[in-house]
């Protein structure tokens, strides 16, 4: 999530052509709503500030407690959870935003859910299109989807990142063309009058949320029991584990790399270990292993996956960041280092940017 999350791009269909962007929605494919009011560049565009901005973030923290759990499960099963939490969601925003910024929030949620957009009741509403223009708008958009869900994984695979998202946007490009293809003149001009004035969509993807709270399972290694509330004021790199996986163990010299590295900074590295296997479940196994790969470090034994659950993670390994105020800010899913990957590099450079906030 998180500025390297789940989905590569948010490849996006508008009047103005596509747009690419660093996906922040953790949700593949799914409605951008809860992700855009994290954005700084959306808070700012609606002009969020003051008491506003309180009321806002309260409300925001309150739904990220949600929202997280809902990460790892495959999306026919919770495609109702989320859209009832973005239905209660929307009604709690009534609350806070003035009708103006609600109507432009909106807006924006229509580029950036592009051809979902379109195809959705609200699009056919606004554009009152034929059932021949929507079987070949739907036909474009699933074969966009198709592709892009080749691609994703593809890249969890560890192809590297710039040539799949290449790949992507040549798809989003087929997509916006056959759909434009598909709509009379009149139609892409009411199109247009629905997403509003331009916003640069590319500006996206360095959302804010605010970090799960580590879970205690009363089994720690190197610590007494720890909280994120109270490693307040450091950066926390937070990074799920298991001891038998090897991509997992590939890790390793990075994380003993930054405990070097950051030792006199305010810098914590805290591995949450959830087993795998059956075998990953024995917890002396688990001490024995920390201890000969040299972990000085804080780790968290996730006998149950209840950490693992409450973040929503769904990959052996994955690593957070969490900035000074407990915001949730990067995430690298998979080996850092994977064929020829520079994740090392990236988030070495996040955690010295954080620590400079």
């Amino acid at each position: 999530m998180v500025q390297r999350a789940l989905v590569m791009l948010a490849g996006l269909w508008m009047a103005g052509g596509l747009s690419a962007a660093t996906a922040a929605d953790p949700f593949y494919g799914a409605d951008p709503l809860w992700s855009l009011l994290h954005e700084p560049p959306v808070l700012r565009e609606l002009r969020i500030a003051g008491d506003q901005a309180q009321s806002l973030e309260l409300l925001l923290d309150t739904y990220d407690g949600k929202f997280f759990p809902l990460r790892n499960h495959p999306s026919d099963r919770v495609g109702q959870e989320v859209e009832t939490l973005l239905t209660g969601l929307v009604d709690e925003l009534k609350k806070v935003l003035t009708e103006r910024q609600l109507s432009r929030l909106m807006e924006l949620r229509r580029r950036c859910q592009g051809s979902a957009a379109l195809l959705s009741a609200d699009g056919r509403a606004l554009l009152d299109y034929t059932e021949d223009q929507r079987a070949k708008l739907q036909q474009a958009a699933d074969t966009a989807t198709e592709t892009a869900a080749a691609l994703q994984k593809r890249l969890a695979a560890g192809e590297p990142r710039g040539l799949l998202e290449k790949a992507y946007a040549t798809a989003k490009e087929k997509e916006r063309l056959a759909m434009q293809a598909a709509l009379t003149q009149r139609q892409i001009t009411a199109w247009q009058r629905a997403l509003g004035r331009d916003f640069d969509l590319s500006a996206l993807g360095q959302p804010t949320y605010k970090a799960p709270e580590l879970i205690d399972s009363g089994e720690w290694i190197n610590t007494a029991p720890l909280s994120l509330k109270e490693l307040a004021g450091k950066v926390v790199v937070v990074h799920f584990y298991a001891c038998g996986c090897i991509n997992c163990i590939h890790n390793y010299p990075v994380y003993l790399d930054w405990s070097t590295k950051f030792a006199a900074r305010d810098v914590v590295i805290l591995g949450i270990h959830t087993p795998e296997t059956s075998a990953e479940e024995e917890l002396a196994h688990v001490r024995q292993r920390a201890e000969e790969a040299g972990f000085t470090f804080p780790v968290l034994i996730d006998v149950k996956k209840t950490n693992w659950n409450a973040w929503g993670n769904s990959m052996w390994p994955s690593v957070y960041l969490v900035d000074k105020q407990g915001r949730l800010r990067y995430f690298w899913p998979g080996e850092l280092k994977w064929q020829g990957a520079t994740g090392d590099q990236w988030m070495t450079e996040r955690i010295i940017e954080l620590l400079a906030e």
